[in-house]
Parts: C-alpha cells; sequence; structure tokens
C-alpha cells in the first residue's frame, strides 16, 4: 500500500480508464465522464511529475495520495464546468417528437379538467399529463370528457375530442362546468 500512496499516478490512470469504460459501457455517457476524464488527467500530470530531470519533478513538486486526489477533484470540477454544455448539446443532438407512439388514435376519458396547459387522464391505470391540442376551440374540459390523442409530446398526451364529442358538445361542456363553479363558488 506505501507504494501506491507514495506514487499514485498508476491508480488514477487505472481508476480513470475504469471510470471512463464503464461510463461508456454501464451507463452510456453520463457526468461520470468528468471523473474519468479528471482521473486520466491526474495521473498524466503526476506521471509527469515523476519523471526525473522533467518540468515538475525539477519544481521539487511531488503529490502524495491525498494532494492527487485533491488535484483529481479540481480538475474533474473543471472539466465538469466547461464540458457539461457540449455534453447536454450531444445527449440531446437525436431527440425526436414522438409521431408514431401506439397512444395516438386512443380514446381517453378525463378525470379532471384538462385545459391547454395541464391536466391529467387516466390510461392503461397511469395517470398522464395531458394537453388539449392547439387546434381545439374550449378552452379546458371537464371530468369524464371522450377525448382522443393526437400527439404525445414531451410525455403529455395532446388531445382533441373524439369522434361523435363535437366542438359545440366541448364548448357546452365548458358553458356548464364554468357556471357551476360559479353557482357552488357563490
Amino acid at each position: 500500500m506505501e507504494g501506491i500512496v507514495d506514487h499514485p499516478a498508476p491508480l488514477f490512470l487505472i481508476a480513470g480508464l475504469l471510470l471512463f469504460g464503464m461510463d461508456i459501457l454501464v451507463f452510456g455517457v453520463s457526468p461520470l465522464l468528468f471523473v474519468a476524464a479528471g482521473a486520466l488527467a491526474t495521473g498524466g500530470i503526476l506521471y509527469a511529475a515523476s519523471w526525473k530531470g522533467g518540468f515538475l519533478s525539477l519544481a521539487g513538486w511531488n503529490p502524495g495520495f491525498v494532494e492527487a486526489l485533491a488535484l483529481c477533484a479540481v480538475i474533474s470540477l473543471a472539466f465538469a464546468i466547461f464540458g457539461r454544455r457540449p455534453l447536454q448539446k450531444f445527449q440531446n443532438a437525436n431527440v425526436r417528437e414522438d409521431k408514431c407512439s401506439d397512444l395516438i388514435g386512443r380514446e381517453v376519458v378525463t378525470t379532471q379538467e384538462v385545459t391547454k396547459t395541464e391536466g391529467f387522464v387516466y390510461w392503461s391505470g397511469t395517470p398522464w399529463q395531458a394537453r388539449l391540442a392547439a387546434n381545439v376551440d374550449a378552452d379546458h374540459v371537464g371530468k369524464g370528457v371522450r377525448m382522443k390523442v393526437v400527439e404525445v409530446k414531451d410525455l403529455a398526451l395532446i388531445l382533441r375530442p373524439a369522434d361523435g364529442t363535437g366542438e359545440t358538445e366541448l364548448q357546452n361542456a365548458a358553458f356548464i362546468i364554468k357556471h357551476i363553479k360559479q353557482d357552488i363558488g357563490n
């Protein structure tokens, strides 16, 4: 153990390679990549410090395990600060909206009020976020209205009236709900 404490460069290189491999093979590309890069860079710096006649060796810098760990943390943090945006851009490069979901075309019944910005419906025993489609004339629909899924966007079901439930019925239902709420509130 004394060798690793006195000369931690191989430990950091091996740890960096293992973390890098685990990140790519197990997690895909994740923020663990920054720690792996920090460990690899630390191992490289430590090897540069241990070369006889090298710049860091001539400066008299011979870090131990604790100093190397601190250096790894600082380098990993720097990689995370400067690499976060490029990593996010890379991860989101091929994200497309789901245009072929098996939910599209299904009919659902609203279990609470659904508006153009929020609401929930239950499908297959699971609550789903729901919103009215932009081309629906009504501002909201109440509980118990049959709706059809026309799109899935950001894990929210985009709804329009189901066949047989026209815009007029929706407007009438919205009008009735509005007046019932007013009567209950007064």
